[in-house]
């Protein structure tokens, strides 16, 4: 009677606990591969359901080494379907929870990138000088620097721009 109590007993708490760690990465990679075949750009709803695995990933294991890549993915998914509020929070938390992640620079950049794509200019400007002023060697920063006179041009406005500034050292090509 006590193996019988003992056996429902950890049959409950599996089923409370949910799927493991690794079925749970498992379902992310079948949903990834199941969406990338078709446009996840076309579809909110299906971005909105990857972005949701990613993060209830790494809420239930925030320690885990995926967890941050996740959040990452996630926040691209969302830039990607132009939910920027939900994209940049979740570079916030990343930038906030993994300090250490090797991706929190691009965080920095990719953050300024949604909030350019939303049109909003200033947001965009205050992320991309965050990111220069905590990496200014990093590999994208000569390119973010020549990216932010230009924040909020026309295609017209820009070409007048570079063809104005042509002998600038930022704008030429190194």
């Amino acid at each position: 009677m006590k193996k019988i109590a003992l056996l429902a007993f950890a049959a409950v708490l599996m089923v409370a606990c949910g799927p493991s760690r690794e079925d749970r990465i498992n379902q992310i990679e079948d949903f990834e591969d199941s969406i990338f075949e078709i446009a996840i750009a076309a579809d909110p709803d299906v971005a909105d359901q990857l972005t949701q695995m990613y993060v209830d990933f790494a809420d239930k294991y925030p320690n885990d080494s995926l967890s941050p890549e996740y959040l990452m993915k996630a926040a691209e998914v969302q830039g990607n379907v132009l939910h920027t509020e939900r994209s940049v929070e979740l570079f916030d938390r990343i930038i906030a929870d993994y300090p250490d992640f090797e991706d929190v620079p691009m965080c920095y950049f990719l953050k300024g990138n949604s909030l350019e794509l939303n049109s909003q200019i200033e947001e965009a400007k205050a992320a991309y000088e965050e990111f220069l002023a905590k990496y200014p060697n990093h590999y994208m920063a000569d390119q973010t620097r020549k990216m932010i006179p230009l924040l909020g041009m026309s295609y017209e406005e820009m070409l007048a721009y570079t063809l104005e500034h042509a002998n600038d050292s930022l704008l030429i090509a190194q």
